[in-house]
């Protein structure tokens, strides 16, 4: 028997009794007046009624516990879950979060990611460590070239490949299918891509803007896609590849976490100017455009290579 659960019927029974023999003595007392009569027997009224609850209570719970204790008791853990939730909502109100995810990968598809991208209707932003998987996707350049037709501002914003910090998140010891040669690769891929686009963009004059850099000095720690008010950041970790680290969307360009993560591509962006401006010394130090014509060791979209996963 659980004493301490059962405490409350100890002492309502204890007091139960009292009541009940004070109301004996009040009229056992000679000389018994009708006064002592009455308050003999409202105070035995009362420890029948006290002692009737805890003999109820006692079988109740030996059926099987009381209901509307359990009810209670219920009703207690849902309003926690309920105040917890209505923290989170508020949190979320206030920094903008609409969605957060443990494993990117389960946001979707790589046609989700590219309708989202075709959905912008005045700005698209995207920083990553290659953004190698983007440029596999279907239609990837037309469809960027059709946003800029469209009057789309889009920037562009990668790792250069001999930035002195380049090695500093890739996990080549712990993770298999990481090498820094793969991701190097990548890169070299990715840049003839983009400036693949950018020459396209500048040759028809589209009505938006295109503007592709690659970062020589700083370290990009996580993928973002910008598209209009609509922002996806997944969180770069050195233990997991990108497909497996955490995401979170945010909606609102006046939200916090919004600001938040368009401040840190800003400062980057600020760092390089773009690839097209750069004069034959940077060329020398800095990966070049390249001239977007597939080399014999890589198809025409883009090599699949081992460390594809990874940014």
């Amino acid at each position: 028997m659980n004493t301490r659960s059962n405490r409350p019927q100890i002492m309502f029974l204890i007091l139960g009794a009292i009541l009940l023999l004070v109301s004996f003595l009040l009229v056992a007392q000679p000389p018994s007046s009708e006064m002592s009569a009455f308050w003999s027997d409202v105070v035995q009224n009362i420890a029948l009624v006290i002692l009737t609850v805890v003999v109820l209570d006692f079988l109740w719970n030996l059926m099987g516990g009381e209901p509307i204790t359990r009810s209670i008791s219920s009703m207690t853990g849902i309003l926690e879950e309920m105040r917890s939730s209505v923290t989170l909502l508020d949190d979320g109100r206030r920094t903008g979060l609409e969605r957060a995810l443990a494993v990117s990968g389960q946001l979707g598809s790589h046609d989700a990611w590219m309708s989202r991208l075709k959905a912008a209707r005045k700005k698209v932003d995207l920083m990553g460590f290659s953004l190698h998987v983007w440029t596999r996707g279907e239609n990837f350049e037309s469809e960027l070239l059709s946003l800029v037709e469209h009057g789309v501002q889009v920037r562009i914003l990668i790792m250069g490949e001999n930035n002195p910090h380049l090695e500093s998140i890739l996990n080549v010891e712990q993770i298999p299918s990481i090498s820094t040669a793969a991701v190097r690769e990548e890169l070299r891929v990715a840049q003839r891509v983009f400036g693949r686009i950018g020459e396209e963009a500048r040759r028809l004059r589209l009505a938006g803007s295109y503007d592709f850099r690659t970062l020589n000095r700083g370290l990009i720690l996580c993928q973002l896609c910008r598209t209009d008010s609509r922002l996806t950041m997944v969180q770069y970790l050195f233990s997991e590849v990108a497909s497996r680290t955490p995401l979170l969307e945010v909606i609102g360009d006046d939200a916090a976490l919004y600001r938040v993560y368009m401040n840190e591509f800003e400062s980057l962006w600020r760092l390089e100017s773009p690839v097209s401006e750069r004069g034959p010394h940077d060329l020398c130090t800095r990966p070049a455009i390249g001239t977007g014509i597939p080399t014999p060791s890589e198809p025409a979209g883009g090599a699949s290579t081992a460390g594809d996963a990874a940014r």
